[in-house]
């Protein structure tokens, strides 16, 4: 067929190969030889082709994909006549690969000329089906690697990767008329096309918060997807591996850089540097070599049981939750294996949503039934079942589900409860023994539920031993930490959690006083004193590390990292608690995971 009866407005092969570097993951990794990149560049150039014909030439679309179709029969003849197809002969050729990709890949976007919604959930994976996991099981077929069960962790990858672009395009789409967002979602979180709408700055037109919360939760599932899909990187060896692994970490920055934008995807489309993307391959690989110790250290590996897909989406709400709102917590627990970093992702929901209760803006009556709730549901915990009832509570299902597999120490939960109601109530602290009962009861009792999930020595999770002792020691340094941190914020708000006695022993109040002004707050002195005993709190709690096994001695070392770089931080300089919440950046956080990970200290 003749090069003029191509459809007017195909890009050029220089045109898709530019392109190439602006994609979420590497399309042909530079560490591989020259062919098999030339092999993977062909493969790309082919999807972008097909992609452009669907949705930017003008004209008569699916007659322009009907040409793509014969021009695939004559690239499988050896006649092809476009740029991309001729290129892609070669490969077809070398590499045996199969017709039906291909095709399915021309069938998603005539998809796309007549579907602009997708109802539910499976409806839009059936949709990835055709549109992206075809690539994955080229690339297989590319090194020559492809069989039905790695095919099946492709696929998962690859709907994860499809489902990050639907979450980063929402707007792009939504201007070609095409909703990916699956309206069951949208309708679960109040979420309407209107919300969809840019206004002219970019941002969303209405109420922003309903669209940031679909796309937490599909944020969420598309790393649910990821995490299926990566056991085929250990599958592999060598540069299959690395370009697998290099996928996958492109996903995963991906999905970081939407979460770095708390989700607002209408003021421009979130992407990761090729720094994130280096960082996130390091970190995969990382984790893949941790994993293998692990397997040799140990004669069994964890069981993990199948879950319903109301309980895979739970955790995926959680896990969001988590990612969001307690970025020094998840780096510490995102080191751990997937069933037990689910199930502390279910824990922390459960904390948050307690203490978001306390912080609320409700009458002290109604925090105090809405805490009585809570405390009900943990009650209810043991030996119930953790298939949703007919409200559909996903901290609470996540969380069953957790208690099932780990025998979560609920008591330690109540106690958690425990500890908000004192804020509710305004309890103040005249001795730091006094303020030690309260970070025990909303921090070290996390710890104690934590160590349930990494499996605590002889058991004493629940109990007295020693690793509950440390636990609770970790917990009191990294909430006095908290509490240093959060000075200004806590005076504003009415509350004041360092001891009277320390206060009136640095000046910051006199003898017959009790609530001091938030600026007297800034005594060096005090903050220093309170310095010091969280440090020490943390040499004693550290003690619990190698009680423990290497990735969950790995997540409390990262977590212990990042909570004593940050209190270093606030030693250092103790007047800057009162001018602005001092934190740490990314890339540090990074580095203490990343330090800790390998062993070594943050």
């Amino acid at each position: 067929m003749p090069l003029a009866d191509a459809p007017a407005g195909a890009p050029t092969a220089g045109a898709v190969v530019a392109r190439a570097g602006a994609e979420n993951f590497p399309v042909a990794s530079r560490l591989l030889p020259r062919r098999e990149r030339s092999h993977l560049l062909a493969v790309y150039g082919f999807a972008r082709l097909v992609d452009e014909l669907g949705d930017t030439i003008g004209g008569d679309r699916l007659a322009a994909l009907d040409w793509l179709e014969r021009e695939l029969d004559l690239a499988f003849e050896g006649r092809a006549s476009h740029p991309l197809m001729v290129r892609l002969q070669p490969t077809l050729r070398e590499r045996a690969l199969p017709r039906e990709p291909f095709a399915r890949l021309i069938e998603a976007n005539r998809v796309d000329q007549r579907v602009s919604r997708y109802q539910t959930w499976e409806q839009l994976r059936g949709y990835c089906t055709l549109s992206a996991n075809p690539v994955g099981e080229l690339v297989l077929h590319v090194f020559g690697l492809a069989t039905p069960a790695r095919v099946a962790l492709s696929d998962s990858i690859c709907t994860a990767l499809q489902l990050t672009e639907h979450c980063q395009d929402v707007a792009e789409d939504f201007a070609f008329g095409r909703v990916y967002l699956p309206a069951e979602d949208m309708a679960r979180f109040g979420c309407t096309t209107t919300d969809l709408a840019a206004a002219p700055n970019g941002r969303a037109a209405v109420d922003g918060e309903p669209l940031r919360a679909v796309v937490a939760f599909e944020v969420a599932r598309a790393r649910e997807l990821l995490a299926d899909g990566t056991p085929l990187i250990d599958d592999l060896h060598g540069r299959p591996r690395l370009a697998v692994a290099a996928f996958v970490a492109g996903g995963r920055a991906a999905l970081g850089a939407i979460e770095r934008a708390r989700y607002e995807v209408l003021a421009g489309v979130p992407r990761a540097g090729s720094g994130r993307r280096v960082l996130a391959l390091t970190s995969l690989l990382a984790e893949g070599r941790l994993a293998r110790v692990d397997a040799v250290r140990s004669r069994r590996a964890p069981a993990v049981a199948g879950s319903t897909r109301a309980i895979a989406a739970a955790y995926c709400y959680c896990e969001s939750v988590t990612r969001t709102r307690a970025a020094n917590f998840y780096y510490g627990i995102r080191l751990l294996a997937r069933d037990r970093r689910r199930a502390m992702c279910a824990v922390y929901a459960f904390a948050r949503r307690v203490d978001d209760i306390g912080d609320g803006s409700a009458e002290v009556t109604q925090k105090l039934h809405q805490l009585d709730v809570q405390a009900h549901a943990l009650r209810a915990l043991r030996g119930s079942s953790a298939e949703p009832r007919q409200e559909w509570d996903p901290v609470m299902v996540a969380l069953t589900d957790a208690h099932m597999r780990f025998s979560l120490p609920s008591a330690a939960l109540g106690e958690l409860i425990d500890g908000v109601r004192m804020d509710v109530l305004g309890v103040t602290y005249e001795r730091f023994e006094d303020l030690e009962v309260y970070c025990r009861r909303v921090a070290g009792a996390i710890g104690r539920v934590c160590l349930a999930v990494f499996g605590a020595p002889g058991g004493d999770a629940a109990g007295g031993g020693e690793a509950a002792r440390l636990a609770d020691e970790l917990g009191v340094a990294m909430q006095l930490t908290n509490i240093l941190r959060d000075l200004r914020e806590d005076a504003e708000g009415g509350r004041v959690y360092l001891p009277a006695e320390d206060l009136r022993r640095f000046g910051v109040i006199g003898s017959g006083e009790s609530a001091p002004a938030p600026q007297a707050l800034a005594s060096p002195a005090l903050i220093l004193f309170e310095a010091d005993r969280a440090r020490a709190a943390f040499q004693r709690g550290l003690r619990l590390v190698p009680m423990l096994d290497r990735r969950a001695g790995a997540c409390v070392l990262a977590m212990a990292g990042i909570y004593q770089r940050l209190l270093d931080r606030i030693a250092a300089d103790p007047e800057r608690v009162l001018s602005g919440r001092v934190s740490l950046p990314a890339r540090e956080k990074l580095s203490v995971a990343a330090r800790s990970m390998l062993g070594g200290s943050g």
